[in-house]
């Protein structure tokens, strides 16, 4: 006996596919009782084509993308992990930090193929660069701006001796 949908060889009590998991033949030709009740796994027409919308263990067809629509190849997302690097050397270390770490989680989701995980955790990485590049020229003006007042009020002060 072999599967209607898949051809895979069956033992002959077999009610189910092992590996499709299409009913081969109905419950009640073989005298018991599905433990489903009136639910049932077969077949749509007498071709022995397989309802897809009642079988819950058929794979996914080709036809259906594995991205959601308007997302390009997981190639294309930026994980932006030598800007983090950059930005923790320069400016702001903890947000350069936690910059690298969601860089490394981008890369991570896209070997995976996971394209969802991968965008969310390119966008917090790309957030986080912008915040710490931010912080740093901050920093580095308040710095210089520092450094202008002390000296000008190192010299003011030399100017009164």
């Amino acid at each position: 006996m072999f599967c209607p949908k898949c051809g895979n060889p069956l033992p002959a009590n077999a009610r189910f596919c092992s590996l499709c998991g299409v009913a081969v033949r109905s419950n009640a030709s073989s005298g018991m009782e599905s433990p489903l009740g009136s639910a049932s796994f077969e077949t749509s027409d007498d071709s022995g084509a397989c309802n897809e919308s009642a079988n819950p263990y058929a794979s996914p067809s080709a036809s259906e993308p594995y991205a959601p629509s308007g997302w390009g190849d997981v190639a294309d997302v930026p994980d932006y992990l030598i800007w983090n690097v950059l930005s923790t050397l320069f400016c702001c270390m903890p947000l350069g930090v936690a910059g690298i770490i969601f860089s490394i989680q981008t890369s991570s989701a896209k070997t995976r193929g996971d394209f969802e995980t991968a965008a969310r955790h390119s966008s917090t990485a790309k957030t986080l660069l912008i915040v710490g590049l931010v912080v740093g020229g901050l920093q580095i003006l308040l710095s210089f701006l520092w450094f202008v007042l002390v000296a000008t009020v190192e010299v003011g002060s030399l100017g009164a001796l």
